[in-house]
């Protein structure tokens, strides 16, 4: 039983690889070879990010691992809105970019989220327009 769970996990798990336009992973389908650019997985990870509003800003990094398991990481650098605690927003961060990422590439596929905050800023408050 063990033998065939972990021939199942082998067979669905991605692996790295470069080429001239850059990085991407591989995944290998009933279908046919599947390639996702990093930079592919980068814009998910930002769009992702858009949704959670205790952080203002956020740069994405998308680095490979060379593990078989995780192939890649994501390096989060953030400037965080005052108030707001820095663990709940790694913490949210981490289950939107693995959620839109699922949505992608497979159910089960976890990709670890390295966060750093960079700066804490004041909340941008809208102005207001005036009518006439």
């Amino acid at each position: 039983m063990f033998k065939d769970i972990f021939k199942r996990f082998v067979k669905t798990t991605l692996s790295a690889a470069r080429t001239n336009s850059g990085e991407f992973l591989l995944r290998k389908t009933d279908f046919g070879l599947i390639k996702v650019e990093y930079s592919v997985i980068q814009r998910i990870a930002t769009d992702a990010l858009k949704q959670i509003k205790e952080i203002q800003d956020a740069e994405v990094d998308v680095d490979p691992t060379g593990n078989k398991i995780s192939p890649l990481q994501i390096r989060l650098t953030l400037t965080l809105v005052e108030g707001y605690s820095a663990p709940r927003a790694r913490q949210a961060a981490d289950t939107v970019i693995n959620d839109a990422l699922k949505d992608l590439l497979q159910p089960g596929f976890y990709v670890p989220v390295e966060v750093r905050v960079k700066q804490i800023s004041r909340p941008v408050q809208q102005k207001r327009q005036r009518v006439r």
